[in-house]
């Protein structure tokens, strides 16, 4: 690719996180790289500061780029390497013999230690990596352990009369050196901090809410109190570093999918942040609506929103969307951050409602919307529905969102209904 082609495909990278793909004039991945600001990372290899020895040769080798969207720069360090392992670009020497990167290691013994390395993987320990951004891995253990306190110790305590040392006294470790803790117990810390690494969050919360119940009928509120704590890490954990199952999230980047669904929804930017709307009524009574997100093809909890309807009385889907799409942007405050796509659950007439409100406030968002019967998306200025194939990886994240926000909206009608009987 000429520089010029070059030059007019990096002004269309946007400033999010994600992985690229540099490849030479055959199409071959010749690195992999991964980037806070995808925007940033690859333009700063065709600027002149930029002249290290290696990066010049990668740099004349160019001839092409792809990159990634995710959801975090968590995801990014997890899917780089996938990449790096899956291609072996011949740039990314020191990923590729998997020894100058580090990884999380969880050793093989009765009760492990967790401690970040840099080694070829023994066999035995549980490896996770290898990582590019050590600060941030180190960052992320310090958090884990103020909850699931692991020893990082190198000691073999088994044959080692070891004392409990300064990591015990400040909670960063339960102590088994010195038998302050039961290796069923231990086992427990352990399983919490590898569900992070397998993005395992939520079969691991279940479990840890049946531990919470049992302690509570043991009557012991201490051991209770701690899992709470490790119950609000997970949600923490899940809240600072987005993170799939790394097998989803793999697929999710093979296929890249908002890159590919802005080329289908002929879109001018990558629908990186998209909003879904549905409104929950059951013959217009305790009406609801609401608002979910989702950034790099996966859900921004943070950035949910309930709405009860206030305006509209009596059957009116289309009505009680107008409502929450003004509501949702009515203010400055409101409208500091504004999604790539808006997707409306319903067919033509909620999309016309979410075009005709959207267009009265001047707010120029691309807007479509999913009909659940024949999974229909009807588009802006298409007379015709566009109908995706079944299994395309782009209408499951479509079917995902307009799900998410009917499955949330649900929520807080049920919650409405169950209050009004209670209270006759």
């Amino acid at each position: 690719m000429e520089r010029r082609k070059i030059q007019k495909k990096l002004n269309s990278v946007p400033d999010i996180p994600g992985v690229y793909l540099m490849k030479d004039r055959k199409g071959k991945v010749i690195y992999v790289g991964k980037a806070i600001s995808l925007k940033k990372r690859i333009s700063s290899y065709f600027h002149r500061g930029e002249n290290s020895p290696k990066n010049l040769s990668l740099v004349s080798d160019i001839h092409n780029f792809e990159f990634i969207p995710v959801a975090s720069e968590a995801e990014a360090l997890i899917l780089e390497g996938n990449l790096i392992k899956k291609y072996q670009p011949r740039y990314n020497v020191n990923l590729k013999d998997d020894k100058s990167y580090p990884f999380v290691k969880i050793t093989d013994e009765r009760f492990p230690s967790i401690m970040i390395v840099r080694e070829i993987p023994d066999g035995r320990s549980v490896y996770f990596g290898p990582f590019t951004n050590v600060e941030l891995i180190k960052s992320v253990i310090k958090f884990i352990r103020r909850y699931y306190p692991m020893r990082n110790c190198r000691y073999n305590i088994e044959k080692k009369k070891v004392h409990l040392c300064t990591q015990y006294y400040i909670g960063r470790c339960a102590g088994p050196c010195e038998g302050k803790i039961t290796e069923g117990e231990y086992n427990k810390l352990v399983r919490g901090i590898t569900s992070f690494f397998e993005g395992e969050y939520e079969r691991f919360k279940e479990e840890l809410k049946k531990q919470l119940s049992q302690a509570i009928k043991a009557l012991e509120f201490e051991k209770a109190e701690e899992i709470k704590k490790r119950l609000f890490m997970l949600d923490e954990m899940k809240r600072r570093f987005p993170l799939r199952d790394e097998r989803a999230l793999f697929s999710y980047g093979e296929s890249n999918v908002l890159v590919r669904l802005k080329d289908i929804l002929n879109l001018k930017k990558i629908p990186y942040h998209i909003e879904g709307y549905d409104v929950s009524n059951i013959q217009g009574d305790l009406a609801t609506a609401s608002k979910i997100s989702f950034k790099g093809g996966a859900p921004d909890k943070d950035n949910y929103r309930r709405y009860r309807i206030k305006l509209v009385k009596g059957i009116d889907d289309c009505g009680m969307l107008a409502e929450v799409l003004t509501r949702r942007f009515d203010t400055e405050k409101e409208r500091k951050e504004i999604p790539d796509l808006i997707l409306i659950d319903g067919g033509r007439a909620q999309l016309n409602t979410a075009l005709r409100v959207l267009g009265k406030m001047k707010i120029d968002i691309p807007v479509l919307s999913l009909a659940k019967r024949e999974e229909e998306v009807y588009i802006t200025g298409r007379k015709e529905p566009l109908r995706l194939s079944k299994d395309t990886p782009e209408l499951h994240l479509l079917q995902a969102i307009r799900d998410e926000a009917h499955r949330f909206a649900l929520f807080y009608h049920r919650g409405l209904r169950r209050k009004k009987i209670r209270n006759g």
